[in-house]
């Protein structure tokens, strides 16, 4: 079945993760397993240089149209953030941006400075896919609210607090689950659909971080229509993306 990924890479991570990390690595991937698109954040610009990795990345998305970018953004340096998003989203081939709550960013969801980056990506662009932990949860639905044209995908789905994702999707149509993970959890979909509807889930491998077909077993599981299956891989995604 044919799918949009929403949650890919570009570039190598610091994991001894063999014959990954270039366009060449995604693209097989894209091909093995039926995507169409994968929408893909730089990991040089999330580990190390926001700059550099965006560049890196736009250089990658001009020579392929199947990879396209979000552009990486960080709230500890919000000017530069800014200049970052009005360099690239205009640019044919970026789609949206990515976040880090916590983590690589070190910067909460609820931090005010992470509050005023949102904004700023909320004057920029309509997607914007954030690394979510379940302390996330609640500031995300706020600034859901506060801008409601910015589509919000809650990347991992909130990993084991994925049920309350769901339940906050189902009151905020803004925002979206997706479950790339390192901990599959039998179950995990089939909740999510019942609880949010599979309208407010898109697709997302982590690629080639991780491999695709790990998660994509955990779709195949899922007990759900081939519908609601054909929504998540591909179409919510397509309408998301205007494709």
């Amino acid at each position: 079945m044919k799918k949009i990924d929403m949650h890919a890479h570009y570039g190598v991570w610091n994991f001894p993760i063999p014959y990954c990390g270039d366009a060449d690595s995604l693209l097989r991937l894209c091909e093995k397993h039926d995507v169409a698109h994968a929408v893909c954040s730089s990991a040089l610009a999330i580990l190390y240089d926001m700059e550099e990795g965006n560049a890196e990345l736009a250089d990658v998305v001009s020579r392929h149209e199947q990879i396209l970018g979000y552009v990486y953004v960080n709230p500890n340096f919000l000017a530069q953030s800014v200049a970052e998003m009005e360099r690239y989203l205009p640019e044919e081939g970026f789609v949206g941006v990515k976040i880090y709550t916590g983590g690589y960013s070190g910067v909460a969801a609820s931090a005010p400075i992470f509050a005023e980056m949102v904004d700023e990506v909320a004057r920029y662009a309509t997607v914007m896919l954030v690394h979510t932990g379940s302390d996330a949860l609640r500031p995300l639905a706020e600034y859901a609210e506060k801008h409601p044209g910015l589509n919000i995908i809650m990347g991992h789905a909130a990993a084991q607090d994925s049920d309350s994702a769901a339940r906050i999707a189902s009151t905020h149509p803004n925002m979206y689950l997706e479950f790339c993970s390192s901990w599959a959890g039998n179950g995990k979909v089939e909740r999510a659909v019942e609880i949010c509807g599979a309208g407010q889930i898109v697709y997302g491998s982590d690629m080639d971080l991780i491999d695709p077909a790990f998660i994509i077993g955990m779709y195949e599981d899922a007990a759900v229509s081939e519908e609601q299956r054909q929504a998540i891989y591909y179409n919510n995604a397509a309408q998301l993306l205007g494709l």
